[in-house]
């Protein structure tokens, strides 16, 4: 079970005067997620594709970087000359992202519209509240974490200014692998074929905004996919 969104290319532009930020923009324009080695370029068969993947990876890794910087020092300044009121805290993004993963599921299972309103941005929140919607009056859905198959992995971590002062959007992306179990009942009969377990690797999109300088709660934006060397290449030739 996966709430899957395709990355959005573009990101809205917010007019001005605007009092609430939109929570739900799509992902950041050339949101950079590095393949796993089994869809890297061969370093052996073809290396100069998987150098080109490799620099342009870390290329995007500094613009990342910049954007957090950006964002914390346009924030007002607190006490001393590198404090500013926006924190980071970039230790907090994957245990965050876990605990957000597991209500997820946990709440869209058991039909818990309100705190699925809560932790989720606009997107995901209606495709989660249509199925639910749809679910015949006589099915139990329970869903199970069984384990975590490999450590959570920070991805991506980056932000965006908007053109209203005090005004951003911070997006990480999380890679969660984990095996779930998940069991319907229908009339209190277990349905064929359900509850099975099932290994699922998940790129979880969090995001938070801003609004003068406030941060929001993190939300689940939905999941996103690795970026292959040929989306790069696109980019840069549309960069050209």
């Amino acid at each position: 079970m996966r709430a899957s969104q395709r990355p959005d290319k573009s990101l809205r532009i917010i007019s001005k005067g605007m009092q609430d930020i939109p929570n739900d923009m799509g992902v950041l324009q050339d949101t950079f997620i590095r393949p796993p080695f089994s869809k890297q370029p061969s370093p052996f068969s073809s290396p100069l594709k998987a150098l080109k993947l490799h620099w342009l990876g870390f290329r995007y890794k500094m613009r990342d970087t910049f954007s957090l910087l950006v964002l914390k020092y346009s924030s007002p300044q607190t006490t001393g000359i590198l404090r500013r009121s926006i924190k980071l805290n970039k230790s907090t993004i994957i245990p965050t992202a876990l605990a957000l993963h597991k209500q997820m599921y946990s709440s869209f299972s058991a039909a818990e519209t309100s705190i699925l309103r809560r932790i989720c941005c606009d997107g995901i929140y209606d495709s989660f509240r249509a199925r639910i919607q749809s679910r015949p009056k006589n099915e139990e859905m329970v869903w199970e974490l069984v384990k975590y198959n490999k450590r959570a992995k920070l991805m991506s971590n980056r932000a965006a200014r908007y053109p209203i002062d005090g005004a951003a959007v911070r997006q990480a992306v999380v890679k969660i692998s984990s095996r779930q179990r998940v069991t319907r009942r229908r009339n209190g009969v277990v349905v064929e074929g359900s509850g099975k377990e099932k290994d699922v690797v998940e790129y979880v999109v969090v995001q938070r905004t801003y609004a003068n300088w406030q941060p929001s709660e993190w939300r689940v934006w939905g999941t996103t996919e690795t970026t292959p060397l040929e989306t790069l290449e696109e980019w840069q030739n549309r960069d050209l």
